[in-house]
């Protein structure tokens, strides 16, 4: 199987990096593209108490994507290897649908993330991105943990 596009979900964390590192040696080995995608959480006036009153919330996530723009560039930036092309991408909305269709949108032949391999009560509440993610994506995924 030839591995042309991997696309690389990235939160920023150490997570990320090491997955970060894992698409890029793959992408030596097969010749493909990199493509860095971050999904920034949009703003709802529902998860703000009624007594804040912020009316301009379209202009506060386009200066969050500008900003997530910058911070993905840099990241980027730091652990790009020449001879691998690298693509990045600042999308708005959940994470897991925007992973989703940016791996269709890409026609990715692979997903690499990382994991913070959350377990128990903090898995249960703030479940894991990485688990959904396989259940729903077009494509092949590979969870790459961090070595202990």
């Amino acid at each position: 199987m030839r591995i042309q596009t991997i696309l690389v979900p990235v939160d920023f964390s150490e997570f990320s990096e090491h997955a970060f590192q894992w698409a890029l040696a793959m992408a030596t080995d097969q010749q493909a593209k990199v493509v860095l995608v971050h999904a920034v959480h949009p703003l709802s006036h529902l998860a703000f108490p009624e007594s804040i009153c912020i009316t301009d919330f379209r202009t506060m996530e386009q200066e969050l994507k500008r900003e997530a723009k910058k911070h993905l560039a840099n990241f980027a930036a730091k652990k790009t290897i020449q001879t691998v092309p690298v693509e990045t991408q600042v999308v708005m909305g959940d994470p897991v649908w925007e992973i989703c269709q940016a791996a269709t949108r890409e026609h990715a032949d692979l997903i690499v993330m990382g994991s913070h391999g959350r377990t128990g009560l903090s898995h249960v509440l703030l479940g894991s991105v990485a688990e959904r993610v396989v259940r729903h994506a077009p494509c092949p995924v590979l969870v790459a943990r961090r070595p202990q």
